[in-house]
């Protein structure tokens, strides 16, 4: 079965990914003062998967892990994706006025040399309770827990049951 099968047949998706502990420790405080307000971040690795996930379920759940550490440490909600964002573009211009203020003036990473391929906006960016471990999270794409080793980029997994814990829930 194709990924995109997969994502489209599974309405548990939901979204791994790794950022500076420091973006994420104040995408929290906001989130926990202004829950629905949305920040915008930026990627090197192209969202596909992430914008199909979204286009067919709506708002996903988004892990998140600190860079360099181990633990699901905050959740969001993914409210929107933007797939090769231009510059020019007046909606990439809104976006990118959602980041975080320390961040704001960093544009498309054109001044570094780099290339932003997906902006990805959160609501909703809060600490987990009990931090779990990422190892702990199944992959949609060959239904094997995520590697010891993931780092940057993302992956799309099964939600984690709150009540059983497991990705996939397997209590009901």
């Amino acid at each position: 079965m194709s990924l995109q099968t997969k994502v489209i047949d599974s309405p548990t998706v939901a979204i791994l990914c790794q950022k500076h502990p420091i973006y994420l420790a104040h995408a929290a405080k906001i989130g926990a003062k202004y829950p629905e307000r949305p920040i915008t971040f930026r990627t090197h690795a192209l969202w596909r998967s992430g914008a199909m996930a979204l286009e067919a379920h709506g708002p996903r759940t988004l892990y998140l892990v600190p860079e360099g550490e181990e633990l699901v440490r905050y959740t969001a909600t993914l409210e929107q994706v933007c797939l090769e964002p231009q510059a020019e573009d007046p909606q990439v211009q809104a976006l990118l006025q959602e980041c975080l203020p320390e961040t704001r003036d960093q544009g498309l990473w054109e001044q570094y040399g780099e290339q932003v391929r997906t902006l990805y906006v959160i609501s909703h960016c809060r600490e987990v309770d009990s931090p779990f471990a990422y190892t702990s999270l199944t992959k949609i794409s060959d239904e094997e827990r995520v590697d010891e080793h993931y780092t940057y980029g993302y992956v799309l997994v099964y939600e984690r049951c709150p009540v059983c814990s497991s990705s996939p829930c397997r209590c009901s």
